[in-house]
């Protein structure tokens, strides 16, 4: 499964490091950031394959080579 990473580098509000607040259920990977300082909360990234597999979803091979 391949997912592109979310920048976790500053707060786009303050300028200020973040944490991770969500990690996905499936990969593990981060989906959703905090500010440390102003606690301004990122959006969602949603990994389209992992909500996929959480539906019970099973890809042809041809579509995931």
């Amino acid at each position: 499964m391949t997912s592109t990473c979310m920048r976790t580098d500053s707060c786009r509000k303050c300028g200020m490091g973040l944490k991770i607040k969500q990690k996905c259920s499936i990969c593990t990977e981060p989906i959703k950031f905090i500010c440390k300082n102003c606690h301004f909360e990122t959006d969602e990234q949603i990994h389209s394959m992992c909500r996929l597999v959480d539906m019970n979803y099973r890809p042809l091979m041809s579509e995931i080579a």
